[in-house]
């Protein structure tokens, strides 16, 4: 990357983007389009676009799955779209999706009740002042609150909507407010208030719970909900609806609090199921409150993979995604290009290697072919081959430890081979052209390469489309042209230096993982720079059992690690070839997650492995100078002429060996 011209950061969380159409000018200035392409694709995260998040929303194929009556967990990282799913699946979301028309919303076959998971409230139930028992109970207490208070607003809401429709009796109100505790009510809108008021008090009363002489009024697990939702199914506008809890970032449960949840799910009533989103390693619990009972896939519920749902067809999806936010664009410019797939133009891999610079090997290599004793004739021969092809000869020839004249000998006498040879290696040959020199040592440009980057992240995938673009029009251009190459790969690497930077707020362990990816990612890198005798694009890793590795403490550190790696898209984990068993991460092969490959420079497909020991992920972080030269050495590499890529200079005190 050119140091004359660095990448800008864009780390700044964006405003909460407006993205409707009202007020916008048809003008093509520059600032005009940064706002309107900051509001299409600024929004990253769902919790930014506000109720834009409906008009912008584009079904995934897996979308039909989560209308059935059944319970569902829908598992993905952070920015799989698990909000934006469940959002849309809930009464608000359905009535944006369906054109805000009141007299369709009796029709609806299903209504959602959407519920997120705050980590605030959750850990507020727990500490010294109860028991483990005591806690759970006083828990479950606060879930019949939660949900019997989000049932009760959509009643109210649906009242406004279709004032018509009978709604519930005193009797039965009543009978609600006696099982969580409360006086009488004499309507569902003082039950409603009632629910909101205790929930307030009991909030207040958890915080202040050891200072309390008197215990609050508990309801039985699960009870009033099965209650309220007995009567709601006896009205007849009801009968025969679906009803979904929608309860967002599972993970944000303490490990008792999944189970007192999955007992609800276990056994709630036919009237309304659940249907979870959660990320990957976040549904610690399958167990009930019954050690022997757990909720098992796909008897108790369905599973939905984000990732493995989209596999194959993200690159479609997200097209579809971008391209609608494309259309709302407000320019007057006619020529505008509105299909990402034309603005991020694939390179082939002899275009790239032309940008690389590979013709200037050329002459390097006939002075190379000279001093081995090269005929005129032989001389000539090579200078006529496609500069790909020559520079390939001498790729070979490294990696077999002979002189580049025997390859290209053997290539004159037999061609054949050589095809096939030079379409195995191509891709891992393109790291090899500059890789002593300044600037871009690789691409990472095209459509199909940035879905390839995001990984069925469609929040990465909207951060590279928009840091691009920003970047396109900043440098003067318009969007009536192609995005080019070189600011494709510049804006890839500021996204993922921008998010290996935020790593470090994202939890507990986030100064670690940072430290992790750093090591890892450097050893990737070298071994990507220096692939010549070895398999290549070896860009993943498991982890041996050693039988001597190291002790429990550091094995279970290292399981902790990689689950928080896992759960925060620092690394993808895959079935690897041992037996299946989620509490076992050295069952799984690991790989950096590829939207940090244009950082590092190492290969974004998912290729072939190496092998570490715990000892060797731990000392990545702890001790990274002799942990990287440790495990290249291993790997038949060293760090000589491998200098660290430009982008990553800002970490040239932790290669230095500064954990």
């Amino acid at each position: 990357m050119d140091s004359t011209n660095p990448p800008q950061m864009n780390g700044s969380e964006p405003k909460q983007p407006d993205v409707t159409n009202k007020g916008l000018r048809k003008d093509t200035g520059v600032k005009e389009l940064d706002a309107q392409l900051g509001n299409l694709f600024g929004g990253y995260r769902a919790e930014w676009l506000g109720e834009s998040l409906f008009e912008l929303f584009t079904a995934p194929t897996y979308f039909p799955e989560l209308m059935t009556p059944r319970p569902c967990v829908l598992m993905g990282g952070r920015g799989t779209g698990k909000t934006t799913i469940l959002r849309c699946l809930s009464y608000v979301g359905q009535f944006a999706l369906n054109g805000q028309k009141a007299d369709s919303v009796q029709s609806w076959e299903f209504y959602g009740m959407y519920y997120r998971v705050n980590t605030n409230r959750m850990s507020a139930f727990k500490g010294p002042e109860l028991d483990a028992r005591g806690w759970q109970r006083h828990f479950a207490h606060y879930i019949n609150l939660e949900l019997c208070d989000s049932t009760l607003q959509f009643l109210a809401w649906h009242q406004m909507h279709c004032p018509d429709a009978p709604t519930l009796g005193q009797d039965a109100c009543n009978a609600v407010a006696a099982s969580l505790n409360l006086g009488l009510v004499d309507s569902l809108r003082a039950l409603s208030d009632g629910v909101a008021d205790a929930r307030l008090r009991f909030e207040a009363t958890i915080n202040n719970i050891g200072d309390e002489k008197g215990a609050p009024g508990l309801s039985m697990q699960g009870a009033p909900i099965d209650l309220l939702f007995s009567h709601i199914s006896r009205l007849p506008h009801f009968r025969d609806r679906k009803f979904f809890f929608l309860v967002d970032e599972y993970e944000n449960f303490e490990d008792y609090q999944q189970e007192v949840v999955n007992t609800l799910i276990k056994h709630s009533s036919g009237a309304y199921t659940f249907k979870i989103g959660v990320r990957e390693l976040g549904f610690r619990r399958r167990t009930t409150l019954n050690n022997n009972e757990q909720l098992i896939s796909p008897s108790d519920y369905v599973l939905i993979n984000i990732v493995d749902k989209l596999e194959g067809r993200f690159p479609r999806f997200a097209a579809d995604v971008c391209n609608a936010r494309l259309e709302r664009l407000h320019v007057a410019d006619p020529k505008v290009i509105r299909s990402v797939e034309d603005l991020f133009s694939e390179l082939t891999e002899d275009d790239e290697a032309h940008l690389l610079g590979v013709s200037s090997r050329t002459g390097e290599l006939m002075d190379v072919l000279r001093q081995e004793g090269a005929t005129s004739a032989e001389l000539a021969a090579f200078e006529a081959l496609p500069p790909m092809l020559g520079h390939f000869l001498n790729f070979w020839a490294i990696g077999k430890q002979t002189p580049t004249l025997t390859a290209l000998r053997d290539y004159m006498h037999a061609p054949g081979p050589w095809s096939q040879r030079l379409e195995n290696y191509k891709y891992a040959a393109l790291f090899t052209i500059r890789r002593k020199k300044r600037g871009i040592r690789k691409y990472y440009a095209g459509w199909s390469v940035f879905a390839r980057l995001a990984a069925g992240n469609i929040r990465y995938l909207l951060e590279l489309i928009d840091t691009a673009l920003l970047a396109h029009l900043r440098d003067g251009n318009s969007l009536s042209r192609p995005i080019d190459p070189k600011t494709q790969t510049e804006s890839a690497a500021t996204v993922g230096r921008k998010n290996l930077t935020e790593l470090e707020g994202l939890s507990i362990h986030g100064a670690r993982l940072t430290k992790m990816l750093l090591g890892l990612g450097r050893i990737f890198q070298v071994m990507a720079a220096k692939p010549e005798g070895h398999t290549p694009e070896a860009n993943q890793f498991e982890v041996r059992d050693d039988a001597d590795d190291v002790g429990m403490m550091k094995a279970a550190e290292v399981d902790d690690l990689l689950r928080g790696a896992v759960m925060h898209l620092a690394l993808l984990r895959f079935t690897g070839t041992k037996p299946q068993d989620e509490s076992n991460t050295k069952a799984y092969d690991y790989m950096v997650h590829p939207i940090f490959a244009p950082l590092f420079e190492f290969s974004y497909r998912r290729k072939r492995k190496i092998s570490l020991s715990a000892e060797d992920v731990l000392d990545v972080v702890t001790n990274p100078n002799q942990a990287i030269g440790r495990v290249l050495e291993q790997q038949h590499r060293d760090m000589t002429d491998a200098p660290i890529p430009e982008q990553l200079r800002l970490f040239e005190g932790f290669y230095a060996g500064g954990a």
